[in-house]
C-alpha cells in the first residue's frame, strides 16, 4: 500500500462526516470485538462539524498511527494527531468572528442601558427639589422617599450591569473627547437654583480658569455631583453657605472640592459612610454615597472626606486628567 493514495468515509462522534486523505505503510488487525483496524504511518482527517453558523466548517488534522509490536504479537497501536495550520487559521477567524458579533450585542445592549440612564438622573433631581417642598407632616414627602429609594434601586441594578463591562470604553459612556469640570458643575449648580433660594442658602463656586477635562461620563459626573450637592443642601440649615471648588493638581489630576456648612458626620460613621444601604438619614436609601464611589472607582478616580460633627462636612473627588 505505500504509495497508495486512498479515500475513505467513517462516522465522527462530534459531528456528520470525517474524510481521510492518507499515505500508510501497512495495515494490521487487532483483534477484538469488533476488530480494530489501523493504517500506520501520517494521516490527513478533514472532518466536517455540524455548524450552521460557519459557513466553512471544515478542519484538518494531522494524525500519525504506530503500531506497537513484540515477538508475540501486536501489543497495541500509538496514535497522537495536532491541527493542521490552516485549521488553526479558521478556528482564529471564527474566534474573531464570535468576538466581534459578542462586542456588537454588548454595546447595542449598553447604549441602550445608557439611554434608560439619563432620564434617571432627571426625574431623581426634580424629585429631590419636590421633596424639600414639602413640609414634614405631608405625606406626599414620604411617597416622593419611597420613589427615589426605588430610583436609587433600579440605577443601582443598571451600573451592575454596567460595570461587567467597564474595561470597554464605549460600555462605560466615555465620550472620547471627554467632560469639561466647569462646564458641568456649572450646568449642575444652575439645575439647583431653586433648591437653595427655598434654603436661602448661598453657593459659591471657585472653579479653575483652565479648561479642565476628565475622561467621565457627563451625565454619571452629573449624577456624583447632584448626589453629594443634594445631601449638603439636606445637611444644612437656612442661611447657610455651599463652597465648590475645581483645580488640577500636578496637572495629572482634576480636585473637586464641595464643603457645606452642615450638621456634619460623627467619626465613628465616617469609615461606613460608603458602605451600601448605610444611611444617617432616617429615610435614607444608602444608596446615593456607594454608587457615587462605585462611579468614581470605575473610571480610575477617589472619593474621600473630611468632616466636624456640628460644622460641616468636605467631599474630595480626585479624576486623571485627559487636558488641562
Amino acid at each position: 500500500m505505500g504509495d497508495e493514495r486512498r479515500h475513505g468515509t467513517v462516522n465522527s462522534a462530534k459531528s456528520g462526516k470525517c474524510n481521510c486523505d492518507y499515505f500508510t505503510k501497512s495495515t494490521y488487525t487487532i483483534r477484538q470485538d469488533p476488530p480494530l483496524y489501523v493504517r500506520e504511518g501520517s494521516h490527513r482527517i478533514l472532518i466536517k462539524y455540524d455548524d450552521d453558523k460557519v459557513s466553512n466548517n471544515v478542519y484538518a488534522y494531522d494524525v500519525d498511527f504506530s503500531v506497537i509490536e513484540d515477538s508475540t504479537g501486536i501489543l497495541g497501536c500509538f496514535a497522537t494527531y495536532e491541527e493542521a495550520a490552516e485549521t488553526k487559521r479558521k478556528e482564529s477567524q471564527r474566534e474573531k468572528v464570535q468576538n466581534e458579533s459578542l462586542t456588537a450585542e454588548k454595546q447595542m445592549a449598553a447604549s441602550y442601558i445608557h439611554e434608560i440612564k439619563n432620564p434617571i438622573f432627571s426625574i431623581r433631581g426634580f424629585l429631590q427639589i419636590l421633596h424639600q417642598s414639602f413640609s414634614e407632616d405631608d405625606k406626599r414627602k414620604e411617597y416622593v422617599n419611597i420613589i427615589i429609594s426605588e430610583l436609587d434601586r433600579m440605577n443601582s441594578l443598571i451600573n451592575e450591569f454596567l460595570s461587567k463591562y467597564k474595561d470597554d470604553s464605549f460600555i462605560n459612556g466615555e465620550d472620547k473627547g471627554g467632560t469639561s469640570v466647569k462646564k458641568t458643575i456649572e450646568e449642575v449648580v444652575a439645575f439647583f437654583q431653586y433648591g437653595f433660594k427655598l434654603k436661602d442658602i448661598t453657593c459659591k463656586c471657585d472653579l479653575s480658569s483652565d479648561e479642565l477635562v476628565i475622561m467621565v461620563d457627563k451625565e454619571q459626573l452629573i449624577q456624583i455631583l447632584i448626589n453629594l450637592i443634594q445631601n449638603s443642601i439636606e445637611a444644612m440649615k437656612t442661611g447657610a453657605n455651599l463652597s465648590i471648588k475645581a483645580y488640577a493638581k500636578d496637572k495629572t489630576t482634576c480636585i473637586v472640592e464641595i464643603k457645606d456648612e452642615g450638621i456634619g458626620i460623627r467619626q465613628d460613621d465616617i469609615d461606613k459612610i460608603f458602605n451600601p444601604f448605610f444611611s444617617t438619614k432616617e429615610n435614607g436609601t444608602g444608596l446615593g454615597l456607594y454608587i457615587t464611589k462605585k462611579i468614581i472607582n470605575n473610571y480610575g478616580g477617589s472619593i474621600y472626606l473630611e468632616s466636624t460633627e456640628g460644622k460641616g462636612t468636605t467631599f474630595y473627588l480626585e479624576f486623571p486628567l485627559i487636558s488641562c
